[in-house]
């Protein structure tokens, strides 16, 4: 469940030369009606979006905490929020994707929505709550402890440094960013133009000797 954005995809999408990241639907637990969450899911990303919520209303009320629902349905709150610029869908979307975090940190499964994609998905939406990239970076920290290697959090982490102005710290998730897709054989040639751009924006200019 990634469509709804990310710093690096709006980065992309600026530079004229990103595409949506892959979407993974979700997937619930055994006690949650997995069809219908993924029907509701749906309908939010084809812009059904009240409909996607109040089908998933109605699935957490049968089985309230499911973390995949949850997911779900902050998810498509967040969408309802950019359509609508309400700022009280925009917390109800980060509460449920809090609700989700503490529950799978509790041991509820959640097989289709990863821990780390779910501090990912928080990351963006704390970012429009706070105006501001602390709670953000708080997330994306997390997400790369979950999962060092993946690449997107990895980048993602680096362009929120650099918006903060820790620029050796956004330099080195960058520069780990070319090492890991290098080592995993990454064709992607758009984006690492893109990051090798903003490495040299990050690097200090050399002044000439004297």
């Amino acid at each position: 469940m990634t469509r709804f954005g990310s710093v690096v995809l709006a980065l992309l999408v600026a530079t004229g030369c990103g595409d949506a990241p892959p979407e993974a639907g979700p997937v619930g637990t055994s006690e949650v009606d997995f069809a219908a969450v993924e029907r509701a899911y749906d309908a939010c990303l084809d812009g059904a979006v009240d409909e996607g919520v109040a089908s998933l209303d109605s699935v957490l009320a049968q089985s309230p905490g499911a973390p995949d629902a949850l997911v779900a349905r902050g998810l498509c709150r967040w969408a309802r929020s950019e359509d609508r610029e309400a700022l009280d869908d925009v917390q109800a979307a980060y509460d449920d994707l809090t609700s989700a975090i503490e529950a799978v940190e509790a041991g509820t499964p959640a097989r289709g929505s990863a821990l780390d994609e779910i501090y990912s998905h928080r990351a963006f939406v704390a970012q429009t709550l706070d105006d501001g990239w602390v709670r953000t970076l708080e997330d994306l920290d997390q997400a790369v402890t979950l999962e060092p290697d993946e690449l997107r959090h990895i980048l993602d982490r680096g362009v929120v440094r650099s918006y903060l102005g820790d620029t050796l710290a956004a330099r080195s998730d960058l520069e780990q960013y070319l090492v890991l897709a290098d080592s995993f054989e990454v064709d992607d040639p758009a984006r690492r133009a893109v990051v090798e751009r903003l490495l040299e924006d990050l690097t200090p200019a050399r002044t000439s000797a004297r």
